[in-house]
């Protein structure tokens, strides 16, 4: 009796550990494995996502039968993007200088068995399968799907059918069809994180609606949000974004920064403390930029010697060759005979990037800054407004 008893004691005790092995083999990470139809000889396929502040291009993948094989681990669900290279029907190129990429495949990156079925010609509405986050995102994904397809299909039409005589007809009615789209995908998902507050999902697409919001609706809408979904990386980048918004608001003092003008001269907003400085953000590629210039000069010329200083950042970040992107940067700055502080943002080099901290959207951007260094103004796009600020402080 007591043999069989420690027969099967043996025999129970080799069975926990064989299944507790089993269980703990199955968290390895994720293996993702797609089948895509019309795959011709369009190369590679790839995985993208970000780990880490690092942006990750996973090109290396297995070929088991009709599937291709992607593996690896992440430490937190993540969105990324599944794509091939090289289909002439992904890209735009028809009268115009640089080709456009039609949208990749986006979803959750899990450490799950994950499925894609799709077309190499549609690889953005391809079907996904394996996950909590894409079965959730699933609720809503056929009807993105198809806004992205009119998106792109509008878009394709409208370049292929540019003439001299129609392009800014065309491109005007694709455009504004564009953005009727991105209300409707809005709309879809401002929905969704209103049904699913608990769903990672819905924190990522608020994470990508932070430019539509005001302080108020985004604080509103992040309140909503689950607990635990607040701590994950994208309610991680709603509350910094909100953190940043409300560090640049109308009466808070500007954050300080030390930066190297263009002539090698260091330069600090507490130099400039006693005068009323202008920060103004553009970028060589700006065409609205470049023509605000005209009224800036005339107004420093105007209000100089009152106290007013300028600040002009610049980012070239678009510009990876270092040389290139100094020479572009002052051979604009000469040809346009902008005569005040110029720094030049190098977001990759330097310890703090002027245009997240100052919370930078769209250029060209102006921060006005009183005598104390706090923020006492701010435009996008057009000077007009500054005029009347300035005539407010210094009169005519």
């Amino acid at each position: 009796m007591c043999k069989t008893n420690y027969i099967l004691l043996a025999f129970t005790s080799i069975f926990v550990l064989l299944t507790s092995c089993a269980s703990k083999k199955e968290v390895v990470g994720y293996a993702v494995k797609a089948r895509i139809d019309n795959p011709e000889n369009y190369s590679p396929y790839y995985l993208e996502y970000s780990d880490r502040g690092e942006v990750i291009v996973d090109t290396n993948y297995t070929v088991d039968g009709d599937w291709i094989v992607f593996k690896g681990k992440i430490d937190e669900p993540v969105v990324a993007s599944f794509g091939v290279r090289g289909n002439p029907a992904n890209s735009i190129t028809d009268n115009i200088n640089f080709p456009m990429e039609a949208p990749s495949l986006r979803f959750f990156l899990s450490n799950d068995k994950i499925e894609i079925v799709g077309d190499a010609n549609h690889i953005y509405m391809a079907n996904i399968k394996g996950g909590s986050a894409n079965q959730d995102w699933s609720k809503i994904k056929m009807l993105e799907n198809d806004l992205i397809n009119q998106d792109w299909t509008l878009l394709k039409d409208a370049y292929h059918n540019l003439t001299s005589d129609s392009d800014s007809t065309v491109l005007s009615n694709a455009y504004r069809a564009r953005r009727d789209k991105l209300k409707k995908t809005a709309a879809l998902r401002e929905e969704f994180i209103k049904k699913n507050p608990n769903s990672i999902v819905s924190s990522y697409f608020l994470s990508e609606m932070l430019f539509g919001k005001s302080l108020d609706e985004l604080k509103n809408s992040y309140a909503q949000l689950g607990e635990e979904n607040r701590s994950s990386r994208y309610g991680g980048v709603i509350s910094d974004k909100i953190a940043r918004i409300e560090a640049n608001a109308i009466g808070i003092k500007a954050i300080p920064f030390r930066k190297t003008d263009m002539h090698g001269k260091p330069i600090s907003l507490e130099d400039l403390k006693g005068n009323y400085v202008l920060l103004d953000f553009w970028g060589t590629q700006c065409g609205p930029c470049i023509q605000s210039f005209p009224h800036l000069k005339e107004l420093y010329a105007k209000y100089k010697s009152k106290g007013f200083e300028i600040i002009g950042v610049a980012d070239e970040s678009w510009q990876k060759d270092e040389v290139k992107r100094h020479k572009r940067w002052k051979e604009v700055i000469e040809r346009e005979g902008l005569t005040w502080i110029q720094v030049l943002n190098e977001k990759d080099k330097d310890q703090l990037d002027l245009q997240k901290a100052y919370e930078i959207a769209a250029f060209p951007t102006l921060i006005l800054l009183d005598k104390e260094g706090k923020i006492a103004a701010r435009f996008t796009g057009k000077s007009d407004e500054l005029a009347i600020k300035l005539k407010e402080i210094f009169g005519s």
